[in-house]
């Protein structure tokens, strides 16, 4: 995210590229550990309005965070290939016991069953737009869509780099500013 981060800063942003230990800890901790004191500490300006840039798990932080918590100042999110409605992956991964645990607490909530947390998220109120990998080998397209999300991408591009693409850079700025691709 560090490419997105540097162009946005120069467009007069106000970034905050948060880092946490997604491998070590529940989205519900994450998002109250890490993002909600992040917003806290760096975001004082209650006029500002708050944009949110995730990618993957980090978009759905970004989602319990603003399901249980309310921004009186929010704008707009864009999702970088997030798996909103589970991962074939998790699936798979979670059967193995060595490989689930390598890859921390979180991946249960993200495999296809209902009292999966993934499942218990509320679809956003607020405008969000996806912008999903074409060449995705962990969240599938289907799966990255919501049903009230405003506007939707997909980009040549893997799940991993989704996030240096020219053209996700170009869709990032242009929902932030208008709310569309």
């Amino acid at each position: 995210m560090k490419k997105i981060e540097g162009i946005l800063s120069n467009e007069g942003y106000c970034v905050i590229n948060l880092d946490y230990p997604s491998r070590k800890e529940t989205i519900e901790n994450l998002s109250d550990n890490h993002l909600k004191k992040a917003l806290v500490e760096k975001c004082t300006d209650r006029h500002k309005k708050i944009n949110f840039v995730t990618h993957s798990m980090g978009g759905i932080v970004v989602r319990y965070f603003l399901a249980t918590n309310k921004l009186h100042n929010l704008g707009r999110m864009v999702m970088l290939a997030p798996p909103n409605n589970a991962s074939k992956l998790a699936d798979v991964l979670c059967k193995f016991e060595t490989v689930g645990s390598f890859f921390g607490l979180a991946l249960n909530q993200f495999i296809h069953d209902e009292k999966s947390l993934i499942n218990k998220i509320p679809e956003p109120d607020y405008e969000v737009g996806i912008i999903a990998a074409k060449y995705d080998d962990k969240v599938s397209l289907k799966n990255t869509k919501l049903k009230n999300m405003k506007d939707f991408l997909v980009v040549k591009s893997t799940h991993t780099f989704i996030m240096n693409s020219e053209k996700t850079i170009t869709a990032v700025k242009n929902f932030l500013e208008e709310g569309k691709f």
